[in-house]
């Protein structure tokens, strides 16, 4: 296994600016995305006021039902005695959702490993899961490979309704049926079976979307001593009141300062990608199971169009006594990572940190700062397989995962095999037609203009019997070419997919079903730098 670096210019001006230094961006953070920040904030973090002794037991009565390793154990003494940490998050996806999710975990590791060095002291990463997430639809999918095309497996999810990822009930033998669907679609390896009983043991262990993610977490982090913790945590939920309390006071500062920041993005040249609105109060609450984002009106909350109503007296009292019926939305989660954890840094990919960039006020508004915001390691893993096809067509890996080279050669070989002749006599064959109706269009409309639409309708459905040929003579010269169409077609699945990354696609799953279950342990051994550059993992 090694690694090739590259630079893909990301699609986001926002992310290829921040990641580049430019200071059009850089205004709206606190600090650059840069290691050497890290003593500057290290030194601010000092007076957190976490209570570390009640927010260590959080972690650990959590975790341990899934079985903490020495390292896990390590991890919550240092973050008890005053350790920093590293963070980053995601939704509860089936299977640990895409490979990004694993990379993330990965980079905070990575970072933290790196900070320590840097700072000369223990720095403790730690996984926050988006369990109060009630979009389902984008944690109940998996792609996957079929023939050389990109397949979306659907589980369904309509019948947990507007629960959330942690308090939806688990379907455990539709998610078993469509796994093993998943799995069928997987060649039998020498790992297949264990693969297989891995996940379905955790499966069966499992009453939530995010029990079932957080087993599968723990399974493949824990003997790194990745922390991790449910944002749907009641006793965290608990911990998190007086937090509450302060958002829904400042709720209108906190949706001023978003608004106001993101017209400034816009001011200067960047997308607004909250969509920030003035009256948002940036919550949501539970009410019967179902999760409802609140908007201010006037002195009221009201959600559902006014169907629910609060006062913020009342509101506040949910925060009091219930607080596990009150949530994050996009703008305020940030805010409460940041109340309950002393953050050195956050990770993020592409998506949260355009998110980010609308905050810094409002870390601000709430008396705090934003913490050192890196982006994610991004990578591609690279399989033998596509490895040696790379070779075959003199290709490189970093060519096809930009998308370059595969369409062209496509579009070449296609030329090269045409077969002009036949398509030839087609194309006379359909002028000669169109002429011919030309002179029985002339001929009916003496007769009658009612006629003229007639014969218009006859010639398209001689065009279309004409085009179905055409496309017959395309099928069939394809097919007698179909194992090169084939070899691109693996290329672009696998290192391009959808005309996007990897690692935005696909689960680490099918790579451990060919490589093995040590396949995150492997990609940690890795000597990875910390940069903006891609990489490409050889397999």
């Amino acid at each position: 296994m090694n690694i090739e670096e590259l630079y893909i210019e990301p699609a986001s001006k926002l992310m290829n600016d921040y990641i580049n230094g430019e200071p059009a961006i850089g205004q709206f953070f606190s600090y650059k995305p840069d290691t050497a920040q890290f003593k500057e904030r290290y030194q601010k973090l000092k007076e957190h006021p976490v209570d570390r002794h009640q927010l260590t037991g959080i972690l650990r009565n959590y975790m341990s039902p899934n079985g903490l390793s020495e390292n896990a154990e390590k991890n919550l003494a240092a973050f008890e005695a005053g350790a920093p940490v590293v963070v980053a998050g995601q939704q509860a996806g089936l299977l640990t959702g895409p490979l990004y999710t694993v990379h993330k975990a990965i980079s905070i590791i990575v970072l933290a490993k790196q900070a320590a060095v840097e700072l000369g002291t223990d720095v403790v990463p730690v996984f926050w899961i988006a369990g109060e997430d009630h979009d389902l639809a984008e944690v109940s999918h998996l792609y996957r490979g079929i023939n050389g095309r990109l397949d979306k497996l659907n589980v369904p999810h309509t019948e947990y309704g507007k629960n959330s990822a942690s308090t939806a009930q688990l379907n455990k033998s539709t998610v078993e049926a469509y796994l093993k669907e998943y799995f069928r679609s997987l060649p039998e390896t020498a790992y297949s079976k264990e693969l297989q009983a891995l996940v379905f043991t955790k499966l069966e262990k499992a009453d939530s979307y995010t029990d079932f993610f957080a087993l599968l977490l723990n399974h493949f982090f824990n003997e790194e001593g990745l922390l991790y913790i449910d944002a749907a945590d009641t006793s965290l939920r608990q911990y998190e009141t007086p937090y509450f309390e302060e958002m829904i006071r400042h709720s209108e500062e906190i949706a001023h300062a978003v608004a106001d920041t993101e017209a400034q993005l816009q001011e200067a040249g960047y997308a607004a990608a909250i969509g920030a609105e003035e009256n948002a109060a940036n919550l949501f609450v539970t009410v019967q199971g179902e999760r409802i984002l609140l908007q201010r009106e006037g002195e009221r909350f009201t959600g559902k169009g006014a169907a629910i109503e609060y006062t913020l007296d009342e509101l506040l009292e949910i925060a009091r006594t219930s607080p596990e019926n009150l949530s994050n939305n996009v703008v305020t989660r940030p805010l409460m990572q940041e109340m309950v954890f002393p953050v050195l840094a956050f990770v993020g990919g592409p998506g949260e940190i355009a998110y980010w960039a609308a905050l810094k006020n409002v870390f601000q508004t709430a008396g705090m700062e934003m913490p050192v915001v890196m982006p994610r390691l991004s990578m591609t893993l690279v399989s033998r397989k596509v490895e040696a096809l790379l070779k075959k067509y003199n290709l490189s890996a970093a060519e096809v995962a930009k998308g370059q080279k595969i369409p062209e050669m496509r579009q070449h070989l296609m030329e090269s095999i045409r077969e002009e002749q036949a398509e030839q006599l087609i194309e006379e064959l359909e002028q000669q037609l169109q002429a011919k109706y030309i002179e029985i269009k002339k001929a009916f409309s003496t007769i009658s203009g009612g006629l003229e639409p007639l014969v218009e309708k006859n010639l398209q459905f001689h065009q279309k019997q004409l085009q179905f040929l055409k496309n017959k003579l395309e099928d069939e010269v394809i097919l007698q070419n179909s194992t090169q169409f084939a070899h691109f077609d693996l290329l672009e699945l696998e290192l391009h997919p959808n005309g996007g990354y990897q690692e935005r696609i696909f689960s680490p799953f099918p790579y451990m079903n060919d490589y093995g279950l040590n396949l995150v342990k492997e990609l940690l051994a890795l000597d990875f730098e910390y940069d903006k550059n891609h990489k490409l993992i050889y397999l």
